[in-house]
C-alpha cells in the first residue's frame, strides 16, 4: 500500500511538472505579444486617426487630418496606458502571479475603448471644410466626406490583441500555479509514503 501511494505521488508530480514546463514558454510568448501590441498602439498615436476630404467630381481639393496626439486627451491617455502595460508585462513575467494579468487585460480594453471613443472625430472636420467650400473653393459639385483614419483601427486592434494575450497569460499562469500546487501535494504525499515505509521497516526489524 505504501509503495502504491509513493508511486501515485511520483506519477502526479511527473505529470504536473510536465504541464508546468509545457505551459511556461507559451505564457512568456503571450506576454511578449502583449508588450508588442502595446508598442504598436503607441506607434499609431502620432498617426492619422481622423480624415475629412473636400472633393469635386472625384478630385480631392482639400484633405484635413488629425492624429491621436491632436485628439486630446485621448492620445496621451493611450500612451500612458501603453507605458503602464509594458511595465506590467515585465513585472508579470518576473513574478508570475496570475492576478497580475487582470490589470493587463484592463489596459488592453482601455486602449481599444479610448480609440473607439474617437471614431467620430472626423465629423467636426467635415463640418469645418463644408463651410470653407462656400467662399474659398468655387466648385460645381462639392462633396465633403469624413472617416476614421486607418491608424485608429490599428490602435483598436492593438488593444484587442493586448487584452486577448493578457487573458491567455492569466489562464496559463493559473494552470502553472495549479500544477505547482499539485506537484507540491504529490511530493508531500511521496515523502510521507517514504517516511511510513521507513517506519514500517524499522518496526519489522528491516
Amino acid at each position: 500500500m505504501v509503495e502504491v501511494n509513493g508511486a501515485l505521488g511520483a506519477g502526479l508530480a511527473g505529470r504536473a511538472g510536465a504541464r508546468l514546463r509545457a505551459a511556461a514558454p507559451w505564457a512568456d510568448r503571450a506576454l511578449v505579444l502583449c508588450a508588442l501590441a502595446a508598442l504598436v498602439a503607441a506607434f499609431a498615436v502620432p498617426r492619422t486617426w481622423a480624415r475629412a476630404t473636400l472633393s469635386d467630381r472625384g478630385a480631392a481639393l482639400l484633405v484635413v487630418t488629425r492624429s491621436g496626439w491632436d485628439l486630446r486627451p485621448t492620445g496621451a491617455l493611450v500612451v500612458a496606458v501603453v507605458v503602464l502595460a509594458i511595465v506590467g508585462c515585465g513585472f508579470a513575467r518576473r513574478v508570475g502571479h496570475p492576478a497580475l494579468g487582470v490589470p493587463l487585460v484592463a489596459a488592453g480594453v482601455a486602449v481599444a475603448a479610448l480609440a473607439l471613443s474617437r471614431i467620430s472625430a472626423a465629423d467636426p472636420l467635415e463640418h469645418t471644410i463644408g463651410r470653407l467650400r462656400i467662399g474659398t473653393f468655387q466648385t460645381d459639385e462639392p462633396v465633403t466626406a469624413g472617416a476614421a483614419g486607418e491608424w485608429l483601427w490599428v490602435t483598436v486592434a492593438a488593444g484587442v490583441v493586448m487584452a486577448a494575450t493578457a487573458l491567455s497569460w492569466l489562464v496559463l499562469a493559473r494552470r502553472v500555479a495549479a500544477s505547482g500546487a499539485a506537484s507540491g501535494v504529490a511530493a508531500t504525499a511521496g515523502a510521507a509514503g517514504a517516511v511510513d515505509a521507513t517506519r514500517d521497516g524499522a518496526g519489522h526489524g528491516l
